[in-house]
């Protein structure tokens, strides 16, 4: 249990449960109720009921408790004795989330770049990543750059005071025309590759990841 509460609080669960909850059969809906669920405790709730989160949330009430008894049975939101009152533990989800991301510890893949990219990119910006920035960080991995690109990236936007995946996509680019001209003295760049890197940028406005651009 001490090693649970330890990892707790050096990885962001949150995160873990975008990444993962469709390869643990988890719904958008399950999702939805773990997160608020995790927003009321955060405010000082204790006892997460279907009625607390009719006020939080605009899923119709029989499905939301549906949801939270279909939670409940998979042992994810945990009810147990506190102070002796009855309390709204997470600890269920947490754990599974956590077990799954040790399994990929020890595998030199692709998600494990992408949790280790995560982790860097949140101590440096100073919070958790959006969910526009997570897939923004898979699309630079899976447009070939590598991990080490994408973190001296983050170095150098850090270090020209401009900590934003909009500058950052910037120095991406600019990295691969200049490649692109060392080898063969032009750009080739395609165009289909360089309309994906506009469009996440424009993704990137709409969810507001660019408001600290220099």
């Amino acid at each position: 249990m001490n090693n649970y509460e330890s990892l707790f609080k050096q990885i962001n669960w949150k995160n873990l449960l975008i990444a993962n909850y469709k390869s643990l059969n988890l719904s958008e809906d399950e999702v939805m109720v773990l997160l608020v669920s995790d927003y009321c405790l955060e405010q000082g709730e204790t006892l997460i009921t279907p009625e607390l989160l009719t006020l939080k949330m605009s899923m119709d009430g029989k499905k939301l408790s549906a949801t939270l008894t279909a939670l409940l049975n998979k042992n994810l939101i945990i009810y147990e004795e506190k102070d002796g009152k009855l309390a709204t533990s997470l600890n269920g989800i947490k754990r599974l989330l956590i077990d799954e991301f040790l399994k990929k510890e020890g595998q030199p893949d692709a998600n494990r770049n992408v949790q280790n990219l995560y982790n860097i990119y949140e101590s440096e910006f100073g919070r958790p990543l959006t969910y526009t920035e997570i897939e923004t960080i898979k699309s630079w991995l899976e447009t070939g750059f590598s991990e080490s690109q994408i973190i001296l990236a983050l170095k150098e936007a850090v270090a020209s005071k401009a900590k934003n995946m909009r500058y950052i996509d910037k120095i991406l680019l600019n990295w691969k025309q200049q490649e692109e001209r060392n080898k063969e003295g032009y750009t080739t760049i395609s165009e289909d590759w360089r309309k994906d890197m506009e469009q996440s940028i424009k993704i990137a406005n709409l969810d507001g990841s660019n408001k600290n651009d220099k």
